[in-house]
C-alpha cells in the first residue's frame, strides 16, 4: 500500500484530496504534507539503514540503548540524508502549494497568476511566476544556510576529507 501511494504522483492528488478535504488551507496543507512526506520518509530510512556497522556494535556493547542511541548514534549519522529529503521537500512543496492554489483556491500566489492568465494581463502573470521563482531562490539559501548551521560538523568533515591524500 506504501509503493503504491508513493508512486502516485502528487499532483493528481489534489482533486481526491479536495472531494475529502474541501476547498480552502486544510486541502492545500494535506496536498503540501502528502507530497512532502516521501522524500523525507524514504531519506531517513535509508539513513538509518546506512548506520555504521562499527559504530553499532560499538554502543550495543556500550550498553547504549533507546534515546540515547537515537540521539547520539542514529540521528547524527542519518541527518546528512534526511537533510537531503527535506532539500528535496522543499521543492515539492513550492510546487504543490501553486498546484493546489492553482486547482482550488481563493487566494494565493498559484490563484493569482492564474487569474492574471485568465485575464490576459501577460505582465502580471510573468511578474507573478518570477515572484514564485524569486520565492524559491530565497527558500533554498535560506535552507542552506540552516543546513550548514545544523550540519557544521558534516560538511567540515567532508572538506578536511578531500583535503588530506
Amino acid at each position: 500500500v506504501l509503493e503504491f501511494l508513493r508512486a502516485v504522483p502528487p499532483p493528481v492528488l489534489v482533486p481526491v484530496i479536495m472531494l475529502f478535504a474541501g476547498i480552502g488551507d486544510a486541502m492545500k496543507v494535506v496536498v503540501i504534507a502528502s507530497g512532502c512526506v516521501w522524500p523525507v520518509l524514504l531519506n531517513t530510512v535509508e539513513g538509518v539503514r546506512a548506520v555504521d556497522p562499527v559504530t553499532a556494535e560499538t554502543a550495543r556493547s556500550y550498553g547504549i540503548t533507546g534515546m540515547a542511541r537515537i540521539s547520539r548514534i542514529v540521528l547524527p549519522s542519518a541527518s546528512p540524508q534526511i537533510f537531503a529529503g527535506l532539500r528535496q521537500a522543499l521543492s515539492i512543496g513550492i510546487i504543490l502549494m501553486v498546484i493546489s492554489e492553482m486547482f482550488a483556491a481563493s487566494n494565493g500566489l498559484g490563484f493569482t497568476i492564474v487569474q492574471f492568465q485568465r485575464g490576459f494581463a501577460i505582465p502580471g502573470m510573468w511578474t507573478g511566476i518570477l515572484v514564485l521563482g524569486l520565492l524559491g531562490f530565497v527558500l533554498s539559501l535560506l535552507f542552506q544556510a540552516v543546513e550548514r548551521r545544523v550540519l557544521g560538523w558534516y560538511h567540515g568533515l567532508r572538506t578536511s576529507s578531500r583535503r588530506s591524500p
